[in-house]
């Protein structure tokens, strides 16, 4: 067998390379971008997002037939992303456009149109969305600087339901850590009423024991900790 059918294809990187050896240098630099005195290959600047709100869940069949359609959009290497919504009847697609100003793969609107009609899926072109999108800013830098973390609601409720409750949710949240703060506190203030040694070697002044109110109504301070004791029961 020929070795040379052994060796590994090429990454996209080293493909680039090749295709790109009798490009002048001006159209190369257009593949970076330079920050903070670093250079960063961006093979993309202003690319295309397109939503499809008229999506007829009929067409999309199921959940696993959307998913299919979505692994076989993002087959094309000018779709950079592809989100099929069943349960929606939602498509979203971010692509490399005919007009864009780079060295990729291209495909234009009425293409992707073309494409879905050929897997089963009837869109118009007249009620998509199609608009500019900022490939390096929104999509390559959102890993390192996101704009917000993802919020998700807990098991069992709705995102809108979550936000509602939230608040409350987080006042009691933030009233049971001062509780537990607090006890914390009162529990190592009797640590070192009982071990002196210690507080003076660290510097902490000991409170005075809190007083707590005994069940026949008069008010007694509190034990220290590890004091025992025990109740007599008359006859």
């Amino acid at each position: 067998m020929d070795k040379s059918s052994k060796q590994p294809q090429m990454n996209e990187y080293q493909q680039d390379l090749i295709n790109n050896a009798n490009i002048d240098d001006e159209k190369i630099r257009k593949q970076y971008i330079e920050e903070d005195g670093n250079l960063y290959r961006v093979p993309y600047r202003i690319v295309k997002k397109v939503i499809f709100t008229d999506v007829s869940r009929k067409e999309l069949k199921d959940i696993p037939h959307a998913a299919r359609l979505q692994y076989r959009l993002m087959l094309n290497d000018a779709i950079l992303k592809a989100i099929v919504q069943f349960s929606k009847g939602r498509i979203i697609i971010i692509y490399n456009p005919k007009s864009a100003d780079n060295l990729k793969e291209k495909i234009s609107l009425e293409e992707i149109i073309e494409f879905l009609a050929g897997e089963g899926v009837n869109v118009q072109k007249e009620k998509a969305t199609d608009e500019d999108f900022d490939y390096y800013k929104d999509f390559y830098s959102y890993a390192f600087k996101p704009k917000q973390i993802r919020e998700h609601a807990p098991y069992g409720y709705s995102l809108d339901e979550w936000r509602k409750m939230k608040p409350s949710w987080e006042a009691r949240l933030a009233e049971g850590r001062q509780k537990s703060r607090e006890k914390f506190e009162q529990w190592q203030q009797n640590y070192l009423a009982d071990h002196p040694e210690l507080a003076a070697e660290l510097g902490i002044e000991i409170k005075k024991p809190e007083t707590q109110k005994s069940p026949f109504g008069f008010r007694k301070k509190k034990g220290k900790s590890g004091e025992k004791g025990f109740w007599f029961h008359g006859a």
